[in-house]
């Protein structure tokens, strides 16, 4: 590192121990990145941010805790000093329209290079935006063309799309939310209608592809 340089510090947080270990590893031919911390799931994150305040936290989305997007509005509201840079093998529209309604900087796929990985940690610790124009128009449509259409579902017939989505029946569904299976059929009929499909199949391969089941 040049004398006087200032380092850019990062906490790495993945709950796969290979995972944390490429990156560091990735990351220590950079002279000006400096990994301060790892973290094996998001309470442990949010932990680190606190004490070491790093310029960026490089996060994982699927970690056991606190959700990724729950952590980038907290590292937003408590620790505004911090970006958050998202590196997932989990490209899905879902999630990047999650992670940039919830304050991160970017979302790069773990296939990144090396060098494109120290790009994006430089670029995000000067302060840039690094979602792409593909990626906003992406979490765009996602948001048009689906969760504008989850809003107009009711609680409950959120609730039915989501059991009816694992495959189970009417009767299966009526028994587990308690109600009689006419209900069921009534709003499996209002849902069908809202999302603008003709059975129950698209119903749930709506649901499947929305990326809404993991929400």
């Amino acid at each position: 590192m040049v004398s006087g340089a200032i380092s850019v510090t990062v906490v790495v947080a993945d709950d796969h121990e290979v995972a944390r270990e490429g990156i560091r590893h990735m990351l220590s031919s950079a002279p000006d990145i400096v990994v301060v911390g790892v973290a094996e799931d998001g309470a442990a994150a949010q932990q680190l941010v606190t004490r070491l305040h790093p310029r960026v936290l490089l996060l994982d989305l699927l970690m056991p805790g606190p959700g990724p997007a729950e952590i980038a509005l907290w590292v937003q509201a408590h620790h505004p000093e911090t970006a958050v840079l998202v590196l997932t093998a989990h490209d899905r529209d879902y999630y990047l329209a999650q992670m940039l309604g919830s304050g991160a900087v970017g979302y790069l796929d773990k296939g990144a290079r090396a060098q494109q990985l120290i790009d994006a940690i430089r670029a995000a610790a000067a302060g840039q935006l690094l979602f792409t124009q593909a990626q906003q128009r992406r979490a765009w449509v996602w948001r048009e063309d689906v969760l504008l259409l989850w809003e107009r579902l009711t609680p409950r017939e959120r609730e039915v799309l989501g059991l009816l989505s694992t495959g189970l029946s009417n009767r299966e569904i009526a028994i587990r939310l308690r109600i009689v299976e006419k209900t069921v059929e009534k709003h499996v009929t209002e849902i069908l209608r809202t999302l603008n499909v003709t059975s129950r199949t698209e119903a749930a391969l709506w649901m499947v592809h929305s990326g809404l089941d993991k929400s």
